[in-house]
């Protein structure tokens, strides 16, 4: 009887033997030898040496030499030989080339599907490590490609509102047949809460700048205003307003100081045209009251760069133009009158002779 040597331990024998990867391993050393080709990802089936030596297509028998495996099955050479060169028929090779093509296809026109896909769950993440402003871009990417998504959609109100960017907000809903949702589960009702709660912070502003405008309000309008900023401190913007309404509530109260402390830090803050406008008539209100000419010249100073970082258009100009107007008065008067009492003496006056 033929015995068989273990490629392993060198032991020879006529115990069962089995074939690895066309290696003979006695049964102790082929677990062994089975984990290491695991661990190598390699393939770990062996089978009883038996079965190598009989043809698993022909079932012709060899006791002398040992058929060569091919997917774990032994194949006299002969049929190996055939198997490995079998002609694959012609429908089968054009119904590949069809599915890669059809495949290729999809890769194309679905790259943009993909992208949107990467931005989508980029954003998200964002959005759970509460880094909104950072999470912004990628939501609106994905809701540019694909702006029927829910997900998206409200991702991107979400992240837009935490940030106060209740115009992003908006078109993302709108956009999404005019704020419907067929499944309004927990992410619809957390962004719902969060529109409502903005949209009621935005109603006490507009009532707050409606109160501005008429003399005597101001410290009513500049509480509404705080109780907006209050109600929806993810607006900076609404921040920015409540101190400059706190800047009319100073004018009015005649606390000039006060109206100059307000304005300053607005514009070292926000440094713009308005701030820059505002801090001028400031300065204007202590001229006024103090005759100090460094006071007047600082006025004059803040208007030019006012005008110097105002907008072009002929609305930007206008509006300038009437504030500017009413500063000058107040440094050539020296007189400090409310914006409708000047509107009142010198305007009015114009529209009537024209």
């Amino acid at each position: 009887m033929r015995q068989d040597v273990c490629s392993e331990c060198g032991v020879s024998g006529t115990g069962s033997r089995y074939l690895l990867k066309d290696r003979v391993y006695c049964e102790p050393c082929v677990g062994k030898a089975s984990r290491e080709a695991m661990e190598k990802g390699e393939s770990p089936h062996y089978i009883p040496l038996s079965q190598s030596r009989v043809c698993a297509r022909c079932g012709a028998s060899n006791e002398l030499i040992d058929f060569t495996t091919l997917r774990g099955q032994g194949l006299c050479p002969a049929c190996r030989q055939q198997l490995q060169n079998w002609p694959y028929p012609n429908w089968l090779k054009i119904g590949l080339a069809g599915v890669l093509l059809l495949l290729a296809v999809a890769l194309v026109n679905g790259r943009k599907y993909f992208h949107a896909g990467r931005s989508l769950y980029i954003g998200e993440r964002l959005v759970d490590e509460a880094h909104f402003e950072q999470a912004l871009p990628y939501l609106q990417e994905s809701l540019r490609i694909a702006p029927e998504s829910d997900k998206a959609v409200l991702l991107t109100a979400k992240a837009a509102l935490k940030v106060g960017r209740v115009d992003i907000a908006n078109n993302a809903i709108q956009g999404h047949e005019g704020g419907h949702f067929e499944d309004p589960g927990e992410d619809f009702q957390e962004v719902k809460a969060l529109w409502d709660r903005a949209n009621k912070a935005f109603e006490k502003a507009d009532k707050a700048a409606k109160l501005e405008d008429q003399d005597g309000h101001a410290a009513e309008a500049a509480k509404l205003m705080h109780e907006a900023a209050t109600e929806y401190p993810e607006s900076k913007g609404l921040a920015i307003s409540a101190d400059m309404f706190d800047e009319g509530t100073a004018f009015e109260d005649k606390d000039y100081d006060k109206f100059v402390s307000i304005a300053q830090k607005q514009w070292s803050s926000y440094p713009d045209s308005g701030t820059a406008a505002v801090l001028s008539s400031a300065f204007a209100c202590k001229y006024a009251i103090t005759e100090d000419p460094n006071y007047k010249k600082q006025s004059e100073d803040m208007l030019k760069e006012a005008e110097r970082r105002g907008g072009q258009t002929p609305d930007d100009k206008k509006s300038f133009e009437e504030y500017a107007e009413r500063i000058r008065y107040r440094l050539s008067s020296r007189e400090i009158i409310s914006k409708t009492e000047y509107n009142r003496r010198f305007r009015s006056a114009q529209a009537k002779s024209q």
